[in-house]
């Protein structure tokens, strides 16, 4: 049998601004808030995304929806645009009071080269659109990326330049900084041309687990040395943990990759905040309990980090595929019906959206987690969870100088309940 410890925890106030891990202030933007909830969003296909299911995302709790707008689909011819269902798409996300983080990339057929792909890509496609790389093709680009950024101005827009361009898959024909470096430095200043106050964030480095570029060498680095870095407002990465189970190894990630950030930003520049734009679990390696219990603690992961957008991918299943990973990582299934993992997100955060991550308790062992919440109102709250693979630990929470209190079994998915100021916190046997 596990050893309990005997150690009591005093819940007390602290201070509510918001700090990274390594002590740096966050931002304290609306867009860069690391309340729960407030910068929570999820991956769409927006074409097939109707009302009803963006009154679901607005029911569960979250606040920005992430897509994309290729540079393909609305330049129709040279120095044309026709932006079709994407005006109605943000018209809509407007109406639901949804804010949208959207990507600016691909290639273009009358610019850039069409490659083929192999019979084993993920993307289940014959071909791809080669990245922009001459100099017409990137001036082209940056002239997509600033009459999109105009076309849909708005406070509520996040726009993320490029995903994942350090993976050939994105990237084609194969990943290269040296042009990602031009390509945005041209894009993002464009932009910022047009829209000086723009939200502005990159790389969506599909490498982030801090391990200095295992992908392609060094690449963020690269970025961040670059003229590019100095035009954004945040980092973006993709914190998948690539077979690694529970997500708390997402933590130390952080850490690395924040110390790398802050190695690689040039003397006199500021460090920029770490977002996440892209992380989730497939159900053809998790169970729909697990992926359920990993979603909610994904996303207060990230609030204790202090990252402050997190997008979940993805909204729905994208297709059919039993044994195909891409396939199964959405809340809901190809058809549209409710998993356990958005049923529990729709009955966990709404009643905690606003609140703010005090302090972890030290309470229980490293895989225990209690975190400390202050809502809007100024109640407090304790959210806890194991992440343990058979978890142990109990817990008694009690009125100051009461023996006894109630007890909670830690388990894979959090737990919340409202504490008073002079509830005390127990390991119990």
């Amino acid at each position: 049998m596990k050893r309990f410890l005997s150690l009591v925890v005093c819940l007390v106030c602290c201070g509510g601004g918001a700090f990274a891990a390594d002590g740096q202030s966050v931002p304290d933007k609306a867009w860069l808030s690391s309340a729960l909830g407030d910068g929570y969003g999820v991956q769409v296909k927006e074409a097939r995304t109707s009302d009803g299911e963006l009154k679901k995302i607005k029911e569960a709790g979250l606040s920005y929806v992430r897509f994309v707008i290729p540079w393909y689909a609305v330049e129709r011819g040279k120095g044309s645009f026709v932006w079709g269902y994407f005006d109605s798409f943000v018209e809509r996300l407007r109406e639901h009071g949804l804010k949208a983080v959207i990507v600016i990339g691909a290639g273009h057929p009358s610019y850039t080269k069409t490659i083929r792909l192999s019979e084993e890509n993920l993307n289940q496609t014959d071909e791809a659109l080669a990245a922009p790389s001459s100099d017409e093709e990137i001036k082209a680009f940056a002239h997509y990326a600033a009459t999109t950024v105009e076309h849909f101005k708005g406070d509520d827009i996040v726009w993320e330049l490029w995903n994942e361009p350090d993976s050939d898959r994105f990237w084609a024909p194969r990943a290269n900084v040296q042009d990602y470096i031009r390509v945005m430095d041209a894009a993002c200043h464009a932009m910022r041309a047009v829209a000086p106050n723009a939200h502005i964030i990159g790389p969506g480095m599909a490498d982030t687990s801090g391990r200095f570029g295992s992908l392609i060498p060094g690449f963020l680095g690269k970025v961040l040395l670059s003229p590019v870095s100095s035009c954004l407002d945040a980092v973006s990465v993709h914190p998948y943990r690539d077979g690694e189970k529970p997500p708390e190894t997402v933590l130390s990630a952080y850490e690395k990759l924040r110390t790398y950030v802050k190695a690689f930003t040039p003397k006199g520049q500021k460090v920029l905040p770490v977002v996440a734009t892209e992380w989730g679990f497939t159900l053809t390696d998790t169970s729909e309990e697990d992926q359920a219990a990993f979603l909610l603690r994904s996303f207060l992961l990230n609030s204790l980090s202090k990252v402050p957008l997190s997008i979940w991918y993805e909204w729905r299943d994208a297709r059919a595929g039993d044994d195909d990973p891409e396939a199964h990582f959405g809340l809901l299934t190809l058809k549209r019906k409710e998993k356990p993992s958005y049923k529990a997100l729709a009955s966990f955060l709404p009643p905690l959206k606003g609140a703010r991550v005090e302090k972890r308790l030290p309470v229980g062992g490293e895989s225990d987690f209690i975190l400390q919440l202050r809502r809007p109102d100024g109640s407090r709250a304790l959210v806890f969870w194991s992440a343990a693979a058979q978890p142990e630990t109990k817990i008694m929470l009690h009125e100051k100088g009461a023996a006894t209190g109630a007890v909670y079994a830690l388990s894979s998915m959090p737990q919340t309940v409202d504490a008073a100021e002079t509830v005390s916190v127990e390991v119990v046997p």
